[in-house]
């Protein structure tokens, strides 16, 4: 809630609320599907492409509408990736640009994060990219990947750190919208800057070592890419659902939220216009003996 007269967001604590749903996306599904259907390994995953090899069987937790998998797929062959998501929707959306792309070894399952359909020592490589923010239990999610990974393995995790945002020129409404995006993922069980201590978790969740990475894949700091930008924050905030949880909690008034998103359509046009953050992540190693 916003205190009195202070003009910052308070975001809740994370929920206690029980629910189904293990990994629960806060945007608007056709708003996901846009912006994360162009990503791939060399500009998110950079850190972990040295240690993918032909011939690997590689696993993508939280693989959303697949863009990552069908990237690195030629990269594995004649080994395969296998994404999973929770999402449905967006595992369907996956199957067929892999039928369009005639990419054969890939494959798609609709699955937990927490309880991943495969037997113990099943993969080389287990990566998770943007998407344990969203959960409650990183931790559980962690220990599941080490699960399934051989004992040569390696894991790579990475997330948006959204203590890190940086937004120009500088706007107080500007300002309110990456907090407004934190509260949501909050709402539902998640932390959006858990990322920062992924050392640290991936060594509760029993991995043997750990190293921290960080990079900034998404900058946005010429016309078309804060054109492109702005329309895919407009989307996020005008979409029913994350207006209406918005205001129901009370971190900003209707006025507030759409005096937002007419400041995101203005510096979208801005000649100086410029947005970037960070990725936090971790590397995890299932023996310390095969790092040495």
């Amino acid at each position: 809630m916003r205190a009195p007269g202070s003009g910052v967001v308070s975001c809740p604590e994370r929920s206690t609320k029980v629910s189904g749903i293990d990994q629960r996306y806060v945007i608007e599904e056709g708003v996901q599907q846009r912006y994360v259907a162009n990503r791939d390994a060399r500009r998110f995953l950079p850190f972990l492409l040295p240690h993918v090899r032909s011939g690997m069987e590689v696993l993508d937790v939280g693989c959303g509408v697949g863009s990552i998998a069908l990237d690195l797929a030629s990269a594995v062959a004649p080994g395969r990736v296998v994404g999973i998501d929770a999402d449905s929707e967006q595992i369907a959306t996956a199957r067929r640009s892999a039928a369009e792309r005639a990419v054969e070894n890939v494959e798609f399952i609709t699955s937990s994060v927490y309880e991943l359909p495969f037997a113990e020592a099943s993969f080389d490589v287990v990566y998770a990219n943007a998407v344990l923010m969203y959960v409650r239990d990183q931790v559980r999610a962690l220990s599941e990947m080490r699960r399934v990974l051989r004992l040569t393995g390696v894991a790579a995790v990475i997330d948006d750190d959204l203590g890190t945002v940086v937004i120009s020129p500088d706007r107080p409404e500007l300002r309110l919208a990456p907090r407004l995006f934190e509260c949501a993922v909050a709402h539902e069980g998640g932390n959006a800057r858990y990322s920062r201590r992924l050392r640290t978790l991936m060594l509760e969740a029993g991995f043997a070592r750990t190293q921290g990475v960080a990079h900034a894949p998404e900058v946005y700091g010429d016309l078309p890419s804060t054109r492109w930008f702005a329309e895919f924050a407009v989307g996020l905030f005008s979409a029913p659902s994350m207006a209406a949880v918005i205001v129901d909690e009370a971190w900003a008034t209707r006025a507030e939220l759409d005096a937002v998103i007419t400041a995101l359509r203005k510096w979208g046009e801005l000649p100086d216009a410029f947005a970037s953050w960070l990725y936090c992540g971790a590397l995890g190693w299932v023996d310390d003996l095969a790092i040495r």
